[in-house]
Order: structure tokens, then C-alpha cells, then sequence
């Protein structure tokens, strides 16, 4: 270990010595990041800190070949292929650079990446197989561009996290550890040393990159480091097991794996239409894409929306620092572990970033709530009675098949042949419950409490008797009764789920819309408060964005109504007033005694909010017919 100890702090002082040297060369160049709308400094910062990275790793890894003090043999850059390494990273270098003085189009640097990725593939290293937890695949003759596309891949995804002062530097600085660890552990001396040296090359380079950074990675250093961790990466994992070989790679360099694809779906979303209609032409249009590019850069990654919703810029940077520290250490465990064991990681690894990427507040990816699908419901095909029907039928035959596989835990086999010859008379004799029920009457859009009750009706009515049929014809019967009843509570949820589908995203969709307007709290609980509170939600153009309630009736206190708490009554209204930020208080009833009204009127009126009265009213609007 002391030999690689030593490389490390070699690499450090190094970078440690060159980058200000780099940063008054690229001050003379003018290769400057300029402060603009996507850039969170407000200072003319120096690009090209990459080179003083590149610098440092390549004079430590010849001067290993060189000093027998370090006892790898002395063709050692021969045995990695070390030249044509060299010049695949220089490509990338240079093609980084040239972008920190002047932009290039995306088409070029693409070509350009791939140009050192194939170089990589066809002299250096290919991916032949993939490990999977069901087996191998061997690639053939698509190892080579499977291996460009993954260069390339992670080449860009460090490149999208150079977003704050130290980030991307610091996320690579972890992988590289990480990469060491893992082919330290499997004998990969040729990993082990690259990795070593890459990581303290880039430490050295932190001390300036960390905020408030004096120079940044810029292009060629994001590009150079992706580079190599995309090769380090892939070769780190070859001696692995099967199994969780092509694990290691993915989960090592998961922040920035997670922030490439999570920007390129949720730029897909902004561009997707799910339906349009064009009354000129009398055409509809569905789920095409028009108005956004899945590669136009925005304020929106990880690290942007971490500052957006409170971060600065060093705890958003060290937050990251500790998931990528996370990631690395159960990439590492992969070497360890068994099957159970790193499936269980693995699905703690899936649930976190699921509730992570919600906390961030991503309106796109929000599918059920941001009104993408609630078009569909007005469209003449959602509309038609047939495909109601074809609906109810593929949720009868799902139930019904689900009933089977509860039942008997999984083994479906013995009942398939009674499922085939039964399943026909179900559906036929549900349908007709269902159509004489009148559920094919309705609209889904405007679902109510009537309508739910004639649905469970209906279902109940189709179940039963679907069995009296069952029971009654020859040579059938019934196989069991529990699967008839699990069959019965999966279908009504099922059924009720597909018709208040429309209602449930509407109330998401509404709930959604009020997250910003006026702060207002309704006075009065009863049938006046609930639809006034209903109407808010329902008309996003009133502006008005319920807190809760106030009730006098102290039974009602604490209790949480419509999904809104009530905080109190009126002798706690200031205190409420206060902290709830309130703009506007709504009266919900009219019978309101002379003194509460006074009272209610004063405290309005001392800390200047509004006080209004809600009401539903008839208007008549008969005249006699004009003469």
C-alpha cells in the first residue's frame, strides 16, 4: 500500500503545483466562463483546470514505469496499451479545450468522442459480454458500438455535472476511490494504479476548484475525466462475479448516470403531447413530441434544483459528495455480498432515488398530476361505449386470473385449464350485468357518490351471478369459493379505479395548481366551507390557495377536512393569521351573529386582510318578453 500512497500524493503535488500555472495560461488565452443565465457565478472564472489533471497523470504514471521502486515491470505502459490510451484522452483533451475558447456545435464534439471511444474499442478495450443476474450476453459484433456509446455516455454525464464549483472534480476524486477499492480487492493491479494516480491528480486540482472556485474543470477536464472513468469503470469490473459485474460501473458512477438520464426523461416529458386537436384540419394528434429538445441545456439538473429549493452552492456540493460517497461504498460491497444481499441494496438504492427525485420537485416526470392524461378523457374514443366494454373485459379476465394465482400461491398451472374453459361465460355473463346496470350510461369525467354505488352494485350483481351460473351447469361447478371472493374484491377495485381514474387525476391536477397563489382560510366547516373549498381548488383562475379552516364548534378542532386541517377557532385567528401567512379570510356561512362578525371584521381590518363571504345563489333571470 505504501507504493500507492506514495503515486497519490505524487499526483496531488503535481496538480497542486500546475493548476495556478494553468489558471494565468488560461487567463492570457482567454478562456474565461463568463457569468450568464445557466451559471451560478457572478465573476469571469478561468476554464482549462483539466489540463493541469492531465498533466499530472501523465507524468506520474511514466515516471512509475521508470523508478523500480515501485516494482511494476518495466514494459508496463506497453502491457496497458498505454499510447494509444494517451492519445484517445488527448483527443478528448483537446477537443475540450478547443470548446473552453470558442462553442462548439453539439455534431462536432459528438464526432469527435466517438472517434476516441472507437479508438479505445478497436486498440484498447471492447465490451465483449454483459453480466446480468439471468446470464451472459455475448455482444458479437456489437461489442464496439456498445462500448462508444457507453464512452460517450459517461464522457458527457460528467461533463452535465459540472454544474458547482467542485462537483464534478469531487464526484470523479469518490469514483476513482471507489474503482480502486473494488480492483485492489479482485488483483486488477493495471486499475488499481490508474485509478490511484487519477484520484490524486484531481485532489490536487480540488484545492482550487472547491467553492469559491478560482478555476473550473472546464470542458476538457470534464471531458478527460469521464473519459477515463468510463474505461477504469468497465475494466474495474471484469474479474467480479457474473452476476453483479455490470453492477459495479453503473452504481459507482450512479449520480452522474442519474442526473444524464434524468435530465434526458424529463426533457423528453416537456416535449411530449399526448393529445392535440386541430379544428382547421378537423385532425387529433397523439403522444408526439414538438416545442423541446431532449439536448437543449437548462437551470434544471440535480444541483440546480438543490439551490432552488434552499441549498447553497457548498451543501448542495457536499450532499452530493455524500451520495456519490454512498454509491461508491455499496459498488465496493458488490465484491462481497451475495444474491439477497445486494438485490435488497439494490432496491434501497431504487427507493431512495425514487423519493429524492420527488423532493426536487420535478413538474415533467409528475405524470399524474402536472394534466398530461386528463385530455384523453374528451377524446370520442375514451368516450365510446365499445371501449368500455373492452376495458371491463380485460379487468374482468385480470381478476379472475389474479383470483387463480392468490389462491393457489403462484402455481397457476393446475387451474389453467379451468380458467380457459370458464373465463368465457364470466365475461359474457358480467358484461350483461354490467350494461343492465347501466354502467356504460355514464361519463367517467363526472363521476359521483351515485355512480360509485351503482358500480359496486354491479360488480356484486356480475359476481354473484357468474357463480349461480358456475354452480348451476353440468360438468363445471366451482374449483373454489376463496376464488371467487379474492375474484369479487380485486374486480370492484379495479373497475372503480378505471372509472374514477379522471377524477383522481383532476384532483391531483388541481391540488397541484395550488401550490402557489393567495394564502386563504375558510371560516366554517359545514357544507358552505366545503364548497367553498371546492371551488378553489376546481378554478385555478381565482388565484386563492387554501391553508385550512377555522370552526367555532370545538368537536372539529384538530380534525382534517377535504384533506385540510382545521387550526382553530376565531379566538386563535391572529395567531393563525400569523403564522400561516393568510392574504384573505373567507366567511363560508351567513348566519354568523352580529358580535363574531364585528370581531371577525376587526381583526381583518387591523392587519389589513381582506375579509370576504362566499355564497351559491339562484338568479332569476325571467322577464316579460319584449314588445
Amino acid at each position: 500500500m505504501l507504493k500507492y500512497l506514495v503515486l497519490f500524493l505524487l499526483a496531488s503535488g503535481f496538480s497542486f503545483f500546475l493548476t495556478p500555472m494553468v489558471k494565468s495560461f488560461a487567463r492570457r488565452m482567454g478562456a474565461l466562463d463568463l457569468p450568464g443565465e445557466r451559471k451560478v457565478h457572478s465573476q469571469p472564472i478561468p476554464r482549462l483546470g483539466g489540463l493541469s489533471i492531465f498533466i499530472a497523470f501523465i507524468l506520474v504514471l511514466f515516471i512509475t514505469s521508470q523508478i523500480s521502486f515501485f516494482y511494476f515491470p518495466f514494459n508496463f505502459l506497453k502491457e496497458i496499451k498505454f499510447v494509444w490510451l494517451l492519445i484517445a484522452s488527448a483527443i478528448v483533451l483537446a477537443l475540450g479545450a478547443v470548446d473552453d475558447f470558442r462553442r462548439m456545435p453539439p455534431s462536432v464534439k459528438f464526432f469527435f468522442q466517438i472517434i476516441a471511444g472507437l479508438m479505445v474499442a478497436l486498440t484498447y478495450y471492447k465490451i465483449d459480454v454483459i453480466s446480468l443476474p439471468f446470464g451472459t450476453l455475448k455482444l458479437g459484433i456489437w461489442s464496439v458500438p456498445v462500448t462508444v456509446l457507453w464512452v460517450v455516455a459517461i464522457t458527457n454525464a460528467i461533463n452535465l455535472l459540472d454544474g458547482l464549483d467542485g462537483l464534478a472534480a469531487g464526484t470523479c476524486f469518490i469514483a476513482c476511490i471507489a474503482m480502486f477499492g473494488i480492483s485492489l480487492l479482485q488483483q486488477n493491479i493495471e486499475i488499481t494504479l490508474i485509478s490511484i494516480i487519477l484520484a490524486g491528480s484531481i485532489l490536487g486540482f480540488l484545492k482550487y476548484n472547491f467553492h469559491p472556485a478560482s478555476i473550473f474543470l472546464g470542458d476538457s477536464g470534464a471531458y478527460f475525466l469521464g473519459f477515463i472513468l468510463s474505461i477504469l469503470s468497465l475494466q474495474g469490473s471484469l474479474k467480479g462475479t457474473t452476476t453483479i459485474a455490470v453492477l459495479i460501473p453503473i452504481v459507482a458512477l450512479g449520480l452522474p448516470i442519474m442526473d444524464t438520464a434524468l435530465s434526458m426523461f424529463r426533457r423528453l416529458l416537456k416535449s411530449l403531447h399526448i393529445m392535440e386537436v386541430d379544428p382547421e384540419k378537423n385532425v387529433v394528434k397523439f403522444f408526439y413530441l414538438d416545442g423541446w429538445s431532449m439536448f437543449r441545456a437548462d437551470r434544471e439538473h440535480i444541483h440546480h434544483r438543490l439551490i432552488q429549493i434552499g441549498f447553497t452552492q457548498k451543501k448542495a456540493v457536499l450532499f452530493l459528495y455524500g451520495v456519490s460517497l454512498i454509491l461508491g461504498g455499496i459498488a465496493l460491497s458488490f465484491s462481497y455480498f451475495k444474491n439477497i444481499n445486494y438485490a435488497l441494496l439494490l432496491t434501497a438504492i431504487a427507493v431512495a432515488s425514487y423519493i429524492g427525485i420527488g423532493k426536487l420537485g420535478y413538474s415533467e416526470i409528475q405524470i399524474l398530476s402536472n394534466g398530461m392524461l386528463l385530455p384523453l378523457f374528451d377524446t370520442p374514443v375514451v368516450n365510446r361505449r365499445v371501449l368500455r366494454v373492452f376495458v371491463d373485459m380485460a379487468m374482468i379476465s385480470l381478476s379472475y386470473y389474479l383470483a387463480f394465482l392468490l389462491r393457489f400461491e403462484g402455481y397457476f398451472t393446475p387451474a389453467k385449464n379451468y380458467y380457459l374453459s370458464t373465463l368465457p361465460l364470466i365475461l359474457a355473463t358480467k358484461i350483461i350485468i354490467f350494461y343492465l346496470a347501466g354502467l356504460y350510461k355514464g361519463a367517467w369525467r363526472y363521476l359521483n357518490i351515485d355512480d360509485l354505488l351503482k358500480i359496486a352494485k354491479a360488480v356484486l350483481l356480475g359476481c354473484i351471478a357468474s357463480t349461480l351460473i358456475l354452480w348451476v351447469i353440468p360438468g363445471i361447478g366451482i374449483l373454489s369459493w376463496a376464488v371467487l371472493v379474492i375474484d369479487f374484491a380485486l374486480l370492484i377495485i379495479l373497475v372503480l379505479g378505471a372509472r374514477s381514474s379522471f377524477r383522481i387525476l383532476e384532483h391531483l391536477h388541481t391540488t397541484k395548481n395550488h401550490l402557489e397563489g393567495k394564502n386563504v382560510l375558510i371560516y366554517g366547516v359545514g357544507r358552505g366551507g366545503g364548497n367553498a373549498l371546492k371551488e378553489f381548488l376546481s378554478n385555478p383562475g381565482l388565484g386563492l390557495r387554501p391553508v385550512g379552516f377555522i370552526d367555532d364548534d370545538l368537536r372539529n378542532q384538530k380534525k382534517v377536512v377535504n384533506g385540510y386541517p382545521v387550526l382553530g377557532t376565531i379566538d386563535s385567528l391572529e395567531t393563525i393569521l400569523e403564522k400561516n401567512s393568510v392574504s384573505e379570510v373567507i366567511l363560508s356561512f351567513d348566519h354568523i351573529s352580529q358580535e363574531k362578525l364585528d370581531r371577525l371584521s376587526h381583526i381583518c381590518f387591523s392587519r389589513q386582510i381582506p375579509l370576504r363571504r362566499f355564497q351559491t345563489r339562484l338568479e332569476d333571470l325571467t322577464s316579460s318578453p319584449q314588445a
